[in-house]
């Protein structure tokens, strides 16, 4: 058994699960072979790896002696002097009013948990028992239900949920190696007796599929699946770093519950990059990719095509997506209508505005040349053409103005939508009018031909915009 504890080692550092760091290492323990095998394989290395561990039970009351064995386990960690923690929930209670399967209700509660106990005791890491045979079977039931490539990796070694960094440390050992381990260490695990039910999907793949398979196809299938998730693994990973560079070269704007991506770089890109694309968004949204099928990637992708403003693409868990002109806005929540802002400005000074937006007006005693204020920001103004106090208010229907350097009038709304301005901008941007509501400059965009300055004007107005953040 020294060779499963070098091999054991070996992984750790080769994968970089644990690093000699003071790792607080939080293990599921259930009392089965696997888990105890996990726990006594990291007690035997913890001053190697400089370890503080605390054991994690949740005792879920499927079974009558569910509280005997989350009492084994404490007994078992207390000659370890091992910190325990044992929570006690009515999962089958839990299952029934959520209406999922005994091994969706326990994976929901045992996280629910895992996440508590994370944060409460500043947990570096959480090691699971799964093992490679888990692994094998995972794969199939991912294939039986349809799956991409993401599927048939099966277990990750490393991999992080919901902010919580889980190692799957045994992922290298049959489940026979661990049997044996058991056996030759003294090792008293408990057993599930569910795991011999054909009740559940995998017990069928473990206990029909697969002995079928190693007596009438061959006998290495857990091998070769093992084998082909590695390459799996490879393939993915590559994909997934090309896709966060793709992503990266495509983003415009973010935050918190909004991204925008540009459109037309978008289209180019091969359905599969957009796919990942759309996870990466999902993940930084909503946590997960929970809920998102074949089917909402196809119509995401079909949404794309179609390339039509103002489109809207409504999504599971409130994910929203909508075309404006050559930008593709994917948001957690709905495209709400933005509500009416309107402020006097009764004199110099700087006027703060919605959306993090302001102006500054000065009058200035000469005639500016406009020539040296170009900047989109900046407005340059004929004092003597205008009544104070001027307002600045975001539009409303109906608003026209006569565009600098035309003749007629024009709507604002036809403005906006021949300058290409995004639709989730338009209602955003301040417009400055006079005292008989006469527009004079939408922010950052255009003036009225009638403010304008002359070689006869006297006294400039100047207005600097600053637009949001």
């Amino acid at each position: 058994m020294r060779d499963i504890r070098e091999r054991f080692k070996k992984n750790l550092k080769n994968k970089n699960l644990i690093s000699n760091n003071n790792n607080r290492l939080l293990l599921g323990v259930s009392g089965g072979p696997d888990s105890l095998t996990m726990l006594d394989l990291f007690t035997s290395i913890r001053d190697d790896f400089n370890l503080e561990i605390i054991v994690f039970h949740l005792n879920h009351l499927f079974r009558e002696k569910a509280s005997e064995e989350a009492e084994y386990v404490r007994k078992i960690c207390e000659k370890k002097a091992i910190k325990t923690i044992i929570k006690t929930h009515d999962v089958p209670k839990y299952v029934e009013n959520n209406n999922l399967s005994p091994e969706e209700g326990a994976r929901e509660i045992r996280f629910k948990y895992l996440k508590e106990i994370f944060q409460n005791e500043e947990i570096d890491k959480i090691g699971l028992a799964h093992n490679k045979d888990d692994l094998v079977e995972t794969v199939l039931l991912n294939i039986f239900r349809g799956c991409g490539m993401k599927g048939l990796k099966g277990i990750e070694d490393n991999i992080t949920i919901d902010g919580m960094k889980i190692i799957h440390p045994l992922l290298i050992f049959f489940r026979s190696e661990i049997i044996d381990y058991c056996k030759s260490n003294n090792l008293e695990p408990v057993y599930d007796p569910s795991n011999e039910s054909d009740l559940y999907s995998r017990n069928r793949i473990r206990n029909n599929i697969l002995p079928l398979i190693e007596n009438q196809i061959n006998p290495n299938v857990k091998q070769v699946i093992t084998r082909m998730t590695e390459t799996v693994k490879e393939d993915f990973n590559f994909i997934k770093h090309y896709s966060e560079k793709k992503f990266k070269e495509i983003l415009i704007k973010k935050d918190e519950k909004k991204y925008i991506l540009d459109l037309k770089k978008m289209k180019n890109l091969h359905p599969t990059l957009i796919k990942r694309i759309i996870n990466i968004i999902l993940t930084k949204l909503k946590g997960n990719i929970d809920n998102f099928y074949y089917k909402h990637y196809n119509d995401i992708i079909n949404f794309i095509e179609s390339n039509n403003t103002g489109d809207l693409l409504d999504l599971p868990d409130n994910i929203n997506i909508k075309i404006s002109y050559q930008k593709l806005i994917i948001i957690k929540g709905s495209f709400s209508k933005i509500e009416k802002y309107s402020k006097l400005i009764e004199n110099e000074g700087e006027y703060l505005l919605p959306y993090n937006q302001k102006i500054s007006v000065k009058i200035i005693p000469e005639r500016l040349n406009w020539r040296n204020y170009k900047e989109d920001n900046l407005c340059l103004i004929d004092f003597n053409k205008v009544d104070f106090p001027l307002k600045v208010r975001n539009r409303r229907d109906g608003d026209t103005f006569i565009p600098l350097g035309m003749v007629g009038h024009k709507k604002v709304k036809d403005f906006f939508i021949d300058n290409k301005v995004p639709d989730y901008m338009r209602d955003k941007i301040p417009i400055v009018f006079d005292g008989k509501e006469n527009l004079i400059w939408i922010c950052g965009y255009r003036m009225a031909e009638q403010f304008k300055l002359e070689k006869e004007s006297k006294k400039t107005i100047l207005i600097k915009y600053q637009k949001e953040d």
